[in-house]
């Protein structure tokens, strides 16, 4: 079993590859249970770029259709969930939930 530390850094990584320009933060996680499930909630902080604006659908695409490959792991949910500007760059708060494979 993978602690879910474990797990959001390979979220991370993964996201790094399909963003390597962001800069990406881990702003908190928990453990997720279902009756039938477990795994882990993630809240992740993306920093783009200011002139990334025009990519912001793209990216949000990208989240919801990408097959995630993280061993032991499925990406169940992500989506971006709020967006700022802050110091001149876009910051995306990404939820995603991640199960036990």
């Amino acid at each position: 079993m993978m602690t879910y530390q474990t797990s959001s850094r390979q979220l991370v990584r993964a996201l790094h590859a399909l963003m390597p320009t962001a800069i990406i933060a881990i702003l908190h996680e928990r453990p997720w249970h279902s009756l039938t499930f477990c795994g882990a909630q993630i809240c992740l902080s993306i920093m783009l770029p200011e002139n990334a604006e025009q990519q912001l659908p793209l990216i949000a695409r990208l989240l919801e259709d990408h097959e995630f490959s993280l061993p032991g792991q499925l990406v169940a949910d992500i989506a971006i969930t709020e967006t700022a500007i802050l110091d001149g760059k876009y910051r995306l708060i990404v939820d995603a939930l991640l199960l036990d494979d």
